[in-house]
C-alpha cells in the first residue's frame, strides 16, 4: 500500500524552506508597521525627517532581501566567479566588459540604538523585533543561512538590541597584505609622538627632536 504525495512527510529541507516562507511574511509585516512607526516620526522629529528617505529605501531592501534568501535557506558553496577572458590586442571594444560606477553610499547613524533614540515611536517595532529574533524558527534559519545575518545586524544597531547567540559575530577586519612599510611605521611613530609630547620643534629636549 502506497502513501500518496499529499501525505507524505516533509523533508527536512522543505521544513526550513516553508517556516523560513512564513518568517519572511513575518517580516515584512514589521517592516510594513516600522516605516509606518518612521514616518510618524519624521513628521514629529526633523532629524528623522532628514533620513527618511534613506531609511525606507534600506528597510525595504531588507525585506527583499530577506525573501530571496527565505527562498533557498541552506547556504550554497562560495565559489569564485571564472576569470574573464583577456581581450585579445586589437579587438574591439564591444567585446571588453563595460565599467559601471560604484553605487552611492546611503550611510545612515551607526551608533548603538540611534532610531529608538531618534524616534521613539518606533520603540514598540524594536520589541517585536526582538521577539522575532527570539523564535526557535529564527534560529533555525540563521543557522541553515548565516548570511541573513547581513540584512538583520543593521536593525539590531537601529534598536539596540543584543543578537542572540546564534548571529555570527561580524567577520575581523583583515590586516594589510605585503610586507610592512618602513614609511607608514615611521609616519605612526611619529603620530604617536605628536600626540604625546607635542609636534617636532616644540618638544622638550628630553625627548628628543
Amino acid at each position: 500500500m502506497f502513501m500518496s504525495a499529499a501525505a507524505s512527510p516533509l523533508s527536512p529541507r522543505d521544513k526550513l524552506t516553508t517556516s523560513a516562507w512564513a518568517l519572511a511574511g513575518r517580516f515584512a509585516r514589521f517592516i510594513v508597521g516600522l516605516r509606518a512607526a518612521v514616518a510618524v516620526g519624521a513628521e514629529r522629529h526633523p532629524a528623522v525627517m532628514d533620513l527618511a528617505a534613506r531609511l525606507w529605501n534600506r528597510l525595504t531592501e531588507a525585506a527583499e532581501r530577506f525573501a530571496a534568501i527565505a527562498a533557498h535557506p541552506p547556504v550554497r558553496s562560495r565559489r569564485r566567479p571564472a576569470a574573464p577572458a583577456p581581450v585579445a590586442a586589437g579587438a574591439p571594444a564591444d567585446h571588453a566588459s563595460p565599467l559601471w560606477p560604484a553605487p552611492p553610499r546611503r550611510t545612515l547613524p551607526r551608533r548603538l540604538g540611534w532610531l529608538a533614540r531618534m524616534a521613539p515611536e518606533t520603540v514598540p517595532s524594536g520589541i517585536e523585533f526582538a521577539y522575532l529574533l527570539a523564535q526557535p524558527e529564527m534560529r533555525d534559519l540563521l543557522a541553515a543561512a548565516p548570511r541573513l545575518w547581513r540584512v538583520l545586524r543593521p536593525l539590531c544597531r537601529m534598536f539596540g538590541i543584543t543578537p542572540p547567540d546564534t548571529l555570527p559575530p561580524p567577520p575581523p577586519r583583515r590586516a594589510p597584505a605585503g610586507p610592512p612599510n618602513p614609511a607608514r611605521k615611521r609616519r605612526q611613530s611619529e603620530a604617536a609622538a605628536i600626540r604625546a609630547h607635542g609636534p617636532v620643534g616644540f618638544r622638550p629636549p628630553l625627548f628628543g627632536a
